[in-house]
């Protein structure tokens, strides 16, 4: 179960029934409720390194790929900001490759 979800729902149903029987119905200790309620507006350290990474982007304007966001960031991998990247979009613009015209060449008017 997602502790976020668990939390919301709990305290939706509360008024109805009380906090044991709910925990009880959803498979959920009443005590990891009560963890999970108040662990709810803390940041993880996953949230944190997602911010200082999407703060990255930002400042760079998406310009940067993971590879340059990892070197930017000491003590973090490459495949870690890769996910991150790729969970919230954060993906560098690519270039518009420039390509060779072919077919016949222009005609000098003389």
């Amino acid at each position: 179960m997602v502790p976020k979800v668990v939390v919301e729902l709990v305290e939706e149903l509360k008024e109805m029934m009380p906090i044991g029987e709910i925990c009880r119905h959803l498979g959920v200790a009443r005590s990891s409720y009560y963890r999970w309620k108040v662990d709810k507006n803390k940041l993880t350290h996953k949230n944190l390194r997602g911010q200082q990474i999407g703060d990255l982007c930002k400042l760079h304007k998406y310009r940067y790929g993971y590879r340059k966001i990892a070197e930017l960031l000491i003590g973090i991998g490459e495949k870690t900001v890769q996910r991150v990247m790729q969970k919230y979009g954060w993906q560098c613009r690519i270039k518009v490759k420039k390509r060779k015209r072919t077919g016949q060449p222009a005609q000098l008017a003389l």
